[in-house]
């Protein structure tokens, strides 16, 4: 994994935190880790019409991170440690 993406799930982590949703976020990520390549390719087919919403480079990290279930260990291991240092 790339000094960049770390930082960038470092910054979603900590995003995570300040808005409270550290425990959705784990229930949620531990339940889609088998299916998330799945999910990964479902949002691949519509990135033209989501990314009128949502900022294309981030909508491109977030489909990275379920594709390689590595990142999403990682940034529910930074979510379940931040949730820890209350």
């Amino acid at each position: 994994m790339e000094r960049e993406e770390k930082e960038f799930l470092d910054r979603l982590a900590q995003m995570i935190k300040s808005r409270g949703l550290e425990v959705p976020t784990v229930l949620v990520g531990e339940s889609i880790k088998p299916i998330s390549f799945i999910l990964s390719q479902f949002l691949v087919f519509f990135r033209p019409f989501v990314t009128v919403f949502v900022a294309p480079e981030n909508y491109d990290k977030l489909v990275s991170i379920l594709e390689d279930r590595g990142k999403l260990e990682y940034l529910l291991k930074l979510v379940e440690e931040k949730e820890d240092v209350k």
